[in-house]
């Protein structure tokens, strides 16, 4: 039954064109990534770099905080199509630009206007996949969707180190550039739905409303709560490995930038691997339940079980690291650390389109991405902090027991409300 559930998702050219030019334009960004801060090293100094990159990793999550809600608006009123290709050739025009950044302020200007295109490419993405695949495949396109995540993580680092020594540092970037004329071409190839409202103009009256109406859509069911004060959690735990990782392994455990390397691919291999079990379990889950409002209540039963085991995991990846593990059992730790998270993303987006309709689920999307990364702007800055002044071992501690606490909370919120809206996902 599995393999055919599978086959039958991967018989949806629309899917497959769109999971393809996700996961090739996602590795471009992993690739960028690493260069970035290969570049930014050799531009600002090695006295300068970790500030500047930190400024820069703050203005990319401000730009999506800026620029996410309008785009959830504009998903939700033009052909969404054309929003992906705009979106992918614009970036790639930027990309072009990277070789010949000279400055550090331009550095900031790049990457602002990077992930502003981003900004709205993701909210619009996310809206489109529950229109193209259906109810029914939904989790499992979604678990597909994170390993595409997940393949930035692992292959961006690898591929990178190939091409800086191939083509040198500056160059780089045009790999990135062309991953977006790929995923442009790609998704020109497929039909994607448009929202039903699609020819309504932009009202400036209401602008206003229409930014903040996604938030109100996910603010309204207990279940969404929930899942948005879970992705503190996963937010916390990512920060922390992201932030920390490399003092830990440097300065504590004495390893090389390998060992680095190796210690951050085991997070992208447990959120894989989760993936694909959860993909499994959730589909195969649904499909035992006779009608919608069965499979609906499913659906939120093993949503909220998945979520709060995400937090479990994140805070038994955590705390663990107190006792200053070796690299090999820091590996196993990291696992459950992406596996965590990947139990909090994956069913967080499926009940987001659960309860949307599919004229609203672009902003729907966008305060989702919204909020999450607001957690982010936050954890990032925390974690380094809370490094600095207790050290690596004890930070981690501290966040593995405040994951375990924001799951406590999640838990006790979680209740659906008497007043429960499940539109589906027609």
């Amino acid at each position: 039954m599995w393999t055919a559930n599978v086959a039958s998702l991967l018989r949806n050219r629309t899917f497959v064109v769109l999971f393809s030019a996700q996961a090739i334009s996602l590795v471009g960004s992993g690739v960028t990534t690493i260069a970035l801060a290969l570049f930014v090293h050799r531009l600002a100094g090695a006295s300068a770099a970790t500030a500047v990159l930190g400024n820069a990793l703050m203005l990319r999550i401000a730009a999506f905080l800026l620029f996410s809600q309008p785009a959830g608006v504009l998903a939700d009123r033009v052909n969404r199509k054309v929003v992906l290709i705009a979106s992918d050739l614009a970036r790639l025009a930027l990309l072009a630009l990277f070789p010949f950044i000279t400055t550090v302020w331009q550095v900031y200007a790049a990457v602002f206007a990077v992930n502003s295109l981003t900004a709205f490419f993701t909210p619009t993405f996310d809206a489109s996949l529950p229109d193209v695949v259906g109810s029914e495949q939904y989790v499992k396109a979604l678990s597909y969707s994170r390993i595409a995540v997940d393949l930035e993580a692992i292959a961006g680092p690898i591929i990178a180190g190939v091409l800086v020594a191939m083509i040198g540092l500056r160059w780089v970037f045009w790999f990135d550039g062309a991953t977006y004329l790929v995923s442009a071409l790609l998704v020109s190839s497929v039909a994607i739905p448009s929202p039903r409202n699609a020819r309504v103009p932009l009202v400036p009256t209401t602008l206003l409303g229409d930014i903040t109406y996604g938030a109100r859509v996910l603010l309204r069911q207990a279940a969404i709560r929930q899942a948005l004060l879970m992705s503190l959690a996963e937010a916390l735990a990512g920060a922390c490995a992201i932030v920390i990782t490399v003092a830990y392994v440097r300065d504590i455990l004495h390893g090389t930038e390998t060992a680095y390397s190796l210690a951050m691919a085991a997070i992208g291999i447990g959120s894989g691997a989760c993936a694909l079990v959860l993909g499994r379990y959730g589909s195969r889950l649904e499909r035992s339940a006779t009608g919608e409002a069965a499979q609906h209540g499913l659906r939120h039963r093993w949503a909220s079980k998945s979520i709060l085991l995400g937090g479990i995991l994140l805070a038994l990846s955590l705390a663990p690291a107190a006792l200053t593990p070796p690299l090999p059992f820091l590996a196993v730790l990291w696992v459950l650390n992406g596996a965590g998270q990947a139990l909090i993303a994956i069913p967080s987006s499926t009940l987001v389109a659960s309860h949307t309709l599919a004229d609203e689920r672009g902003r729907a999307f966008a305060a989702q991405f919204a909020i999450t990364h607001a957690c982010w702007l936050f954890t990032y800055p925390l974690a380094g902090h809370l490094a600095e002044s207790v050290g690596p071992s004890n930070a981690f501690l501290l966040c593995g027991l405040a994951c375990l606490g924001i799951t406590g909370i999640a838990a006790a919120i979680g209740k659906p409300d008497a007043a429960h809206v499940h539109p589906g996902m027609g």
